[in-house]
């Protein structure tokens, strides 16, 4: 799924696993919730996991360092998350999450429509029974689902780095191969992730100042 996409839909997984725990018991609903995220953390991790040992072995380095480093950052990311979660909330509040003016959160939003069941069945067989289509006949199936269900902002942004990235590849081919639009993609993903972590901060010191 991971490298199909290039996307690790981890809530995915924490939603079939907790339809089944679901199924086979009687959990409430933050038990429910609970389960989801210990089984989203998991995936995303390992995907990460896979990812980079991918780019590792491109670049020739040392696994062992690398399981080393997997380690120190699953540990330093648990408890840094945590403060960065404690800073958003202090900026921009709790119902901050799922506003479409400030955070979308449209996995957070399947996961708790999915806490009390599936909503509607006949939309969800009829999914099904299609993606199911689709992948025999060798169509991208998740790409097309990740579409549908993140927000048009999300997917607009995706077609239309899919398209120069197409226009350079016909382009301008040893540009392509050399990899450096991929280079200039992380970097613009992982600064918007910095920047806004940064902005969250500010607003929060000065929420905490006026008290």
């Amino acid at each position: 799924v991971v490298g199909q996409s290039g996307i690790n839909p981890m809530e995915v997984f924490g939603i079939i696993i907790l339809l089944v725990a679901k199924a086979v018991s009687n959990l409430g609903h933050m038990e429910a919730f609970l389960v989801a995220a210990v089984v989203a953390i998991a995936c995303g991790l390992a995907g990460d996991i896979m990812n980079d040992f991918k780019a590792g072995h491109i670049l020739n380095s040392d696994p062992k360092a690398q399981w080393l480093g997997e380690c120190i950052g699953g540990l330093v990311g648990a408890v840094v998350s945590v403060g960065v979660f404690y800073v958003i909330l202090k900026a921009y509040g709790p119902t901050a999450f799922g506003d479409p003016d400030l955070f979308i959160a449209p996995q957070a939003g399947m996961v708790a429509a999915m806490v009390g069941g599936i909503p509607h069945l006949t939309s969800f067989w009829i999914g099904l029974v299609l993606g199911c289509l689709l992948y025999v006949a060798n169509f991208p199936v998740m790409t097309l689902g990740l579409g549908v269900y993140l927000p048009f902002y999300l997917s607009a942004t995706a077609f239309l780095g899919g398209v120069l990235k197409l226009i350079v590849q016909k382009t301008n081919p040893a540009w392509d191969r050399e990899g450096d639009g991929m280079i200039i993609a992380s970097g613009l993903l992982g600064g918007e992730a910095v920047v806004g972590v940064i902005i969250a901060l500010i607003q929060a010191i000065q929420g905490m100042s006026a008290l």
